[in-house]
């Protein structure tokens, strides 16, 4: 099964774009809703209300984050996901890859593709960067 590959530029400094990823008030900020995070390799976290649930396997602040992804309506026989982000100080902002696997399904796959644009990563850069315009 393909992946999901995402690079974007945010106009925001490393720790900043950090803290938007791991920290539970900031994620909350710009995602618009409760968020639940224990940042730790083990500890669990959920998103868009609980709709979005997984465990943090990997926290190397500030530059890597690792975890497990699964959605609340995917069927248990479905294996969890994985999600990696790679943070990279750029000139004043920061570079972020993100690559989403371990998908069990095509559809998925595609959904996901368009989801982390349309409800992460245009948000959270929008927010990160509003304080610079």
């Amino acid at each position: 099964m393909s992946s999901v590959t995402k690079s974007v530029i945010i106009q925001a400094p490393i720790e900043k774009v950090w803290a938007a990823l791991t920290a539970a008030d900031a994620i909350s900020g710009w995602m618009g809703g409760p968020v639940k995070s224990d940042l730790r390799p083990g500890g669990k976290y959920a998103y868009f209300e609980g709709a979005t649930t997984g465990r943090y396997t990997l926290v190397e602040q500030p530059q890597r984050l690792e975890y497990t992804w699964r959605q609340s309506e995917w069927p248990a026989e479905w294996s969890d996901s994985t999600v990696k982000w790679e943070l990279k100080p750029e000139g004043k902002g920061t570079s972020v890859l993100l690559v989403h696997d371990n998908f069990p399904n095509e559809s998925e796959r595609s959904s996901h593709d368009e989801g982390w644009d349309l409800y992460w990563l245009e948000p959270m850069k929008e927010w990160l960067e509003k304080d610079a315009r």
